[in-house]
């Protein structure tokens, strides 16, 4: 079966900002099924062409192709992903809610980012010292990242004894091995 997929850019002229432009937004429909999602773009109401659903100004307009693009590249990688594509499920692949990293450095990149805006300068440091260490440890085994369905409890284990070996205090391992912790946790929630 061919589901129909359709691409609408409009604005929403009762929602007029008080610098009085209005926010360009992308209705996705799907087989029937519509979402609406904002492009990140703005106009004002005079300039928006309801014909042509399109702007006055010439990079707002190449911003806005650019966005359609990649609203029909995120279709195609999913339809070829999964056989059958929702506009939520089309939504949220574009808004990247659902992306989360397959791999150990990759995830303590993205935890140690979380930690860079939520917590107070001494502990993102001492994440950041940990993250350090977990990367060289990593790259000591020859490897470049490790896939987080390959980690097992023998990988705790080498890391300890790798920490031990460079001099750490058993205080300074146990936190080392807390932030490891911590990324396992926030890989299997």
């Amino acid at each position: 079966m061919r589901s129909t997929f359709r691409i609408l850019f409009y604005i929403n002229k009762s929602k007029t900002k008080a610098d009085g432009t209005t926010a360009i937004l992308c209705r996705i429909t799907i087989d029937g099924a519509s979402a609406v999602i904002t492009t990140g773009e703005s106009t004002a109401p005079k300039d928006w062409s309801v014909k042509r659903r399109e702007t006055k100004e010439k990079k707002t307009n190449q911003r806005l192709q650019t966005f359609r693009e990649n609203v029909e590249q995120g279709y195609n990688t999913l339809l070829y992903k999964y056989g059958a594509v929702s506009a939520e499920l089309l939504k949220n692949y574009l808004q990247g809610v659902g992306k989360t990293p397959t791999t150990l450095l990759a995830l303590s990149a993205e935890e140690l980012k979380a930690q860079r805006e939520s917590s107070s300068a001494g502990t993102y440091r001492n994440n950041r010292y940990a993250d350090r260490l977990l990367n060289s440890f990593v790259h000591i085994r020859s490897e470049t990242d490790v896939p987080l369905s390959a980690l097992t409890i023998e990988f705790f284990e080498d890391y300890r004894l790798y920490l031990k070996r460079e001099g750490y205090a058993p205080a300074t391992i146990n936190s080392h091995l807390c932030w490891l912790s911590r990324l396992m946790y926030r890989a299997v929630s």
